[in-house]
């Protein structure tokens, strides 16, 4: 699976580009605010539907511009189709599959995977459990229909449970209409953390290994799903593959927090409360490992990402890596490309075309970016 060629208009700096890519490692090299992010930034928003930079669609349209384009040209082993999304300042976004437009933005993901690794991924350790819920959801989203159909569906009960417990807590609905509302809760709920328990369990197997890799074998790595039911004293979720024990679980748990809830108004378990913990030796990463080696958790994590979804669809993902390089030593960044190089489409924005460490890899192709103009080396 790869971006075949890009066509951008009126995106954030660029004017007009049209470029072809190189199935495997495409380098574009730059200063600071030149347009290299906006670039990968635009192949994450054709394949996810958002940006992963912001929430708002008119920060992307060129100043004094009305709307944006993005096309691209994707090869997969289904073979070869166009992908187009416009954005409007005063219209909701609309995407294109084929010649075919989409009825939902969420229709979007799974014609063209991507991995996305940037500065604010270095916080996938250290940051909120939002981050890290965030990161599995991605990733079981653009694999799995199913998946995909059961987020979408818990959200939508979530809204309509935390609104009732809203109106029961100001005495204006009835607590027996609750039970529906339960019922939807915990069966999309339970499904969710089904398998989001059993993808992380492959993925820690990954990232086990290459992290042995990444550190030369000196520690041990172990990733744990956290469901909300456990609580932060426990790390590890016993018969994760049994689903009628995640849904006895979740139901004894909506039980007893039936009274807080009702004086609260909102919903206050379920899979929006689960976390993913990281340790090092056995220890917490968060509050024992140093910032080398949390930067080496999440590579580790992010080529086990990598073999998860390329297990699951039969092909990888395209990778985007923007401008993390540089947060690395010479060691980990050579260990890195050489994991990849080769193998998967990579697209990687760097000030310092040292940084690529291109002796050990064979770059591709090579862009020099300069205020939303590329050229190509060599």
């Amino acid at each position: 699976m790869h971006v075949q060629a890009l066509e951008l208009s009126h995106y954030r700096n660029y004017r007009h580009l049209a470029i072809e890519l190189d199935p495997y490692l495409n380098v574009f090299v730059g200063d600071n605010a030149q347009g290299k992010t906006n670039l990968v930034e635009s192949v994450y928003l054709l394949a996810t539907g958002r940006s992963h930079r912001t929430y708002r669609d008119a920060e992307v349209i060129r100043w004094g511009e009305e709307e944006a384009q993005i096309r691209a040209q994707v090869q997969t082993a289904l073979g070869s189709f166009s992908m187009r999304v416009i954005l409007s300042r005063n219209q909701r976004k609309r995407f294109w599959v084929g010649g075919e437009e989409l009825r939902r933005q969420s229709d979007l993901l799974g014609f063209l995977n991507v991995t996305m690794f940037s500065p604010d991924d270095l916080q996938l350790v250290k940051g909120s459990p939002s981050q890290r819920r965030q990161f599995i959801d991605l990733n079981l989203a653009q694999v799995s229909k199913v998946y995909r159909h059961d987020l979408v569906s818990y959200s939508k009960v979530l809204e309509q449970r935390n609104n009732l417990l809203k109106q029961m807590a100001e005495r204006k609905a009835r607590a027996d209409l609750l039970n529906l509302w339960d019922e939807q809760l915990i069966h999309f709920g339970s499904q969710i953390m089904h398998r989001r328990a059993a993808a992380i369990q492959r993925i820690a197997e990954h990232a086990a290994a290459s992290h042995m890799r990444i550190s030369g074998g000196e520690e041990k790595l172990t990733v744990h799903y956290q469901p909300f039911y456990l609580g932060s004293g426990s790390n590890v979720l016993s018969d994760s593959s049994s689903l009628e024990k995640i849904r006895d679980q979740f139901t004894k748990a909506l039980e007893r927090s039936r009274s807080h809830e009702l004086r609260r108004g909102t919903t206050l378990v379920g899979p929006q409360r689960d976390d993913i913990l990281f340790q090092i030796d056995g220890k917490d990463a968060r509050q024992f490992a140093s910032q080398g080696q949390q930067r080496t958790v999440v590579l580790a994590t992010k080529l086990a990402e990598l073999e998860f979804m390329g297990e699951e669809v039969g092909e990888y993902p395209t990778l985007l890596l923007d401008d993390v390089l540089s947060e690395l030593d010479g060691f980990r960044r050579t260990a890195f490309l050489e994991t990849i190089g080769g193998k998967v489409q990579t697209l990687l924005t760097t000030t310092d075309i040292e940084d690529c460490q291109l002796d050990h890899v064979p770059c591709r192709r090579e862009y020099t970016i300069v205020e939303g103009q590329l050229s190509l080396e060599g």
